[in-house]
């Protein structure tokens, strides 16, 4: 495993307990507002609880930049 992989892997561990413990909750999808098959997207692995809520056919659209979040 790389240096890489290791640290988005701690990331997403990180945000799961929080989840899981119940201090932060996924919301809707922050496109379309379904609230099926959310997941969060990190812009920045190094804030494990800073994400975007997303559905997964979105979250697949903003990572391989199809589409946008905004600034």
């Amino acid at each position: 495993m790389s240096d890489e992989q290791r640290r988005r892997s701690n990331c997403r561990s990180y945000l799961l307990t929080y989840i899981r413990r119940g201090k932060v909750a996924k919301g809707p999808c922050e496109i379309c507002g379904t609230t099926e098959n959310i997941e969060a997207h990190h812009p920045d692995y190094s804030k494990p609880l800073e994400f975007h809520s997303l559905c997964r056919g979105h979250h697949v659209m903003v990572t391989r930049g199809l589409i946008s979040l905004g600034a």
